[in-house]
C-alpha cells in the first residue's frame, strides 16, 4: 500500500450532502452557511476583532495581502508548502477582553470572534472568508496571491472566490453529539472551512485529493469557488501537534501528534481522544486529531491520506 498526496485521475466534485446552503438552512435551522457568489470579506456584525486584512486581494497588487502577519518556517513539504507562523497580536486585546482563553488566541486576526453570552449556551461567532493566507495556484491568475506553480496532480478549473462564513460554535462544548460530520464540519485557524473525509456520492474522495494545491486544499464546484480542506493543511500542521482549528461542536482539532510528539492513539471512531493539549496542558479534555485512513473503494484500494474530520462529531451542535 502506497500513502498518497497526489497521484489519481482528477476529480472535479468533492462536496458532499450538505454544500448547499439553502438545503442546511431549510433541513436543520443551522446558522452555518457559505455563501455563493464573489462577495468579499465577512459581513457586518457586532464587536471584535475583524482585520483590516479581510479586504479582497484582487486588483494586481503587488504582495498578497492574505499573507499579511504570517512568516514561513523551515518546515516544508514535498510540493513547497512551507508551514506558517501566525501572528495574532494585532486581536489579542479584543479577545482577551471577550474572555477568550488559550488557543481561541492562536486563531488568525483574519477570524472573527464574537462572544455571545445573552442565551442559555454562550458560543463564539466565527466569522471568515475561507481564503488561504498563502498563495495558490487556485487565485485569478491577476491576483497578488496566485502563484503559478506546477503540483504533481492536475488541478480544477475552479477559482478561489471569498465566501461569508459565519457558523455558532459552543463556548463551553458537551458531549452527546448526533450529528455526522458534512463539509461544514469546522474552521482552520487561518479562516478556512474544513469539510469531511467524504466527496459527493458516488465520487471517491481518495481521487479528489489528486486535485489539491501544494498546501492541501482546493476551491468546491458546486459552492461557489470555496476554498476548503479535507486532509492534513501543510501550511498549518506537517505531521505535528500544531492546533489545526476548531470543529463546529466545540472542540478543537489538532495535528497527527500529540503535546509530546508521540502520534496520537487511543482515538475514537469520530477521531478524538481525551488528553492534555495546549489549550488545557493540565486538565485532560476531548479533542479531535488529523486522523490517517485508508481506502476500500475499487480503484484507490489501500491509499492512505490524513483527515481533518472523520465520523460524527462527539458534541452537540448549536441549531
Amino acid at each position: 500500500m502506497r500513502r498518497i498526496f497526489f497521484a489519481i485521475p482528477l476529480l472535479m466534485a468533492c462536496s458532499s450532502a450538505t454544500t448547499d446552503e439553502a438545503t442546511v438552512a431549510s433541513s436543520s435551522g443551522d446558522t452555518s452557511t457559505t455563501s455563493t457568489g464573489g462577495q468579499g470579506g465577512m459581513s457586518a456584525s457586532s464587536a471584535s476583532d475583524a482585520s483590516s486584512s479581510m479586504s479582497s486581494s484582487t486588483g494586481g497588487a503587488s504582495e498578497c495581502t492574505l499573507a499579511a502577519n504570517t512568516t514561513a518556517t523551515d518546515v516544508v513539504n514535498g510540493f513547497g508548502c512551507a508551514r506558517l507562523n501566525r501572528d495574532a497580536s494585532a486581536c489579542l486585546a479584543a479577545r482577551t477582553a471577550q474572555g477568550l482563553t488559550g488557543d481561541w488566541l492562536k486563531f488568525s486576526c483574519r477570524v472573527k470572534l464574537t462572544v455571545d453570552t445573552s442565551g442559555a449556551t454562550p458560543f463564539v461567532l466565527v466569522e471568515a472568508d475561507s481564503r488561504p493566507d498563502y498563495k495558490s495556484n487556485y487565485f485569478e491568475t491577476e491576483d497578488a496571491c496566485w502563484d503559478d506553480y506546477k503540483v504533481p496532480g492536475k488541478a480544477t478549473p475552479n477559482l478561489i472566490m471569498p465566501q461569508t462564513i459565519k457558523t455558532k460554535v459552543p463556548l463551553t462544548p458537551s458531549g452527546g453529539g448526533t450529528d455526522k460530520k458534512t463539509n461544514d464540519a469546522g474552521v482552520a485557524v487561518n479562516g478556512v472551512w474544513i469539510f469531511n473525509d467524504a466527496a459527493a456520492p458516488p465520487d471517491d474522495i481518495y481521487k479528489a485529493v489528486n486535485s489539491f494545491d501544494r498546501c492541501g486544499g482546493h476551491p468546491d464546484p458546486q459552492n461557489g469557488g470555496t476554498y476548503h480542506y479535507h486532509i492534513e493543511p501543510n501550511a498549518i500542521s506537517s505531521d505535528d501537534a500544531n492546533l489545526v482549528g476548531i470543529l463546529r461542536d466545540g472542540y478543537f482539532v489538532y495535528g497527527r501528534r500529540d503535546g509530546d510528539n508521540s502520534l496520537a492513539t487511543g482515538l475514537d471512531v469520530n477521531g478524538g481522544h481525551t488528553g492534555t493539549t495546549t489549550h488545557s496542558p493540565m486538565t485532560p479534555v476531548y479533542h479531535y486529531h488529523v486522523v490517517e485512513q485508508t481506502s476500500t473503494t475499487a480503484g484507490t484500494l489501500g491509499q492512505k491520506a490524513w483527515f481533518i474530520a472523520i465520523g460524527k462529531f462527539h458534541g452537540q451542535l448549536l441549531k
